[in-house]
């Protein structure tokens, strides 16, 4: 009989994602449930126990949308995938955890891949792909931080190495800080480019309080470059467990052949390296097949720095409630109209 309790020990939290067989990342984590809370969300971390033995846990971020209200586990929930009957009873108990607090639907999104037999499990538990976009990184760019410096490099794009060394000869200034007084000097750039770009953004609220609860926790550091004198390029990374991740970015379109974001990327890398991690998570692609994708020029970046692509299975809701359909109808439309 497997039961359903909250956790509230960030020790045991933690330690269970540590010893875990499948992969998960900081949207699952203690810190990320912390980020969340501090912008006002309800915060649901969910333990599963067989016979007094930990076997899964999930933390669910309500969402309080006009179209629907949900429970949101960002990479998770986080269990044995491989033991059908276990994961089935969980997620049994997610529902019915789900309609006690009133929820219309479930959206889960673990990193499994597409090809596991889960997935197949999922559909028949009455899981259904969620129609809005890839927000979580469902395509993957990766790089093994085991290799040398010199065989990263090596495996660089040759542009990617020419642009390093070119923003090191005109003097770029790397800047690596946990202090949040430059987070002006990063929205400054931010906002630039995702109005250039055309993406939905996060808030400059959201961010900040990201930042400061990584920081502080040594998990994040904000890298900025400077150019005669003035911020021109920042990007914030994450680090969790065994990974590095590439998470928020910009730079200003006034400085555009100016190739800061590749030295920032490379001192990143090296950062990475020194903390002993052993893969640098560039985050989300586009597909290949997709030139109108809004991410396809930022793919182009990032895939120039060498590594390889991971595909994780597209997030998955399980509707509680009739009124889900119209959430379904209305993502859907968006996600199109948006070329995602």
């Amino acid at each position: 009989m497997i039961e359903l309790r909250q956790i509230t020990d960030k020790d045991k939290w933690e330690a269970f994602i540590a010893k875990s067989s499948y992969p998960t990342s900081f949207f699952q984590s203690w810190t990320w449930g912390e980020v969340e809370r501090n912008l006002g969300s309800g915060i649901h971390r969910l333990g599963f126990f067989e016979e007094g033995e930990q076997v899964g846990q999930g933390q669910g971020i309500e969402v309080n949308a006009k179209r629907g209200k949900f429970l949101h586990f960002r990479n998770g929930p986080v269990l044995e995938w491989r033991d059908h009957d276990l994961a089935k009873e969980c997620l049994r108990l997610m529902d019915k955890y789900g309609k006690s607090i009133h929820r219309d639907y479930l959206r889960i999104s673990p990193l499994i891949t597409p090809d596991d037999a889960a997935v197949s499990m999922l559909r028949y538990t009455g899981y259904v792909d969620s129609q809005m976009h890839d927000v979580d990184a469902e395509i993957t760019w990766v790089m093994d931080l085991t290799q040398s410096e010199q065989e990263i490099l090596k495996n660089m794009r040759k542009h990617h190495r020419y642009y390093i060394r070119k923003a090191e000869r005109e003097g770029v200034e790397i800047i690596k800080t946990k202090d949040d007084q430059y987070m002006d000097d990063f929205w400054n750039v931010y906002e630039d480019t995702f109005k250039r770009q055309g993406w939905n953004a996060y808030s400059k609220k959201s961010i900040v309080n990201e930042f400061k609860q990584f920081a502080s926790a040594d998990q994040a550091q904000m890298f900025l470059a400077k150019y005669k004198g003035k911020i021109i390029a920042a990007s914030i990374f994450i680090y969790y467990q065994d990974q590095c991740y590439y998470h928020h970015s910009g730079s200003l379109t006034e400085f555009k052949d100016v190739t800061a974001p590749y030295l920032i990327q490379w001192e990143s890398i090296k950062e990475a390296k020194k903390r002993g991690l052993k893969v640098y998570n560039f985050f989300g692609i586009a597909r290949d097949d997709s030139p109108k994708h809004p991410w396809y020029g930022l793919t182009f970046f990032k895939k120039g720095f060498g590594g390889y692509e991971h595909r994780w299975m597209h997030a998955k809701d399980k509707p509680l409630r009739l009124r889900y359909w119209i959430t379904n109808f209305y993502e859907r439309y968006e996600r199109l109209k948006r070329g995602y």
